[in-house]
């Protein structure tokens, strides 16, 4: 009950954090001019991940970085673990954000600009960089080689996964917030969970903004909420319940490559419904 109570404080700590550092993340961005056009071509702020990664690691420090010296609460590896892929993933898509070429499209674009041309986009090092998070990453939840693999694959995908929703206003924190929850609730009384749930706090105070099209996540939003998401994930579901999340995964990936997914929400009744829902 204690735990319990401590992770909602932990998660309306972050709300309240959420609140400020969007309209102060925003104005710095704009000042910054860190913009970029949106789906309806309105220049906005951009790359609000490196924010929230920002915000994350402040919250997560009040929770349990400073308690954990009087009150070890979560593993060494653990923690150091959600850190290392916070700050990297967010620094991996600022880079693309900001540097990137728009040209290649998608993995396998970026893999034959790689491969043909000998160019390296920063679509091509966040996909480097993110596949080296995720194996590292991994080791803190896999017992054996063949547990590592699939860890790593299943961390590598959902991050991008959340990289390829973010299309359109709220989409992409629509679909982590529906996921945080569920695991929210199945993790209450985990002290795990006092890594995670700073980051869904963060992400529900920014849901209207974001919805309202002034911010956007970028690249570097996107992925951090589908690294967390992932790690998240695998520290509370069993292996058996990650295999068909991978595999469903692996085919939303080779939808993705061929298709829109937006024009499948959009032809779609149900998902359109809850796609557009709270869009202004």
């Amino acid at each position: 009950m204690m735990m319990a109570l401590w992770v909602l404080g932990a998660a309306l700590f972050s709300v309240a954090v959420g609140r400020w550092g969007t309209a102060a993340g925003g104005a710095f961005l704009s000042s910054k001019k860190v913009m970029a056009p949106n789906f309806r071509n309105e220049v906005i702020p951009t790359s609000f991940g490196g924010v929230m990664a920002l915000l994350h690691v402040f919250a997560v420090l009040v929770a349990v970085g400073i308690p954990r010296f009087f009150l070890p609460l979560v593993s060494d590896s653990l923690f150091f673990a959600v850190l290392f892929a916070t700050g990297t993933v967010a620094f991996l898509g600022w880079l693309d954000d900001t540097l990137g070429d728009t040209r290649p499209k998608g993995f396998r674009g970026h893999l034959l600009s790689l491969v043909r041309e000998r160019n390296l986009t920063t679509g091509g090092l966040k996909a480097l960089g993110g596949g080296m998070v995720a194996a590292l990453c991994a080791a803190a939840f896999a017992r054996d080689f063949v547990e590592w693999l699939v860890d790593a694959l299943y961390i590598a995908l959902m991050t991008n996964w959340l990289n390829l929703l973010d299309l359109r206003p709220g989409r992409c924190l629509k679909f982590y917030l529906a996921g945080g929850t569920l695991l929210l609730a199945f993790s209450l009384d985990r002290a795990e969970s006092l890594l995670f749930v700073p980051l869904w706090g963060l992400a529900l105070a920014l849901l209207k903004e974001d919805l309202a099209a002034k911010v956007m996540l970028g690249d570097s939003g996107s992925n951090l909420l589908g690294v967390h998401l992932a790690l998240w994930s695998l520290n509370v579901l069993s292996f058996q319940a990650i295999l068909p999340l991978l595999a469903l995964l692996m085919l939303g990936h080779y939808y993705a490559e061929r298709h829109s997914i937006t024009k499948r929400i959009e032809k779609s009744r149900f998902l359109g419904y809850l796609d557009r829902l709270g869009r202004q």
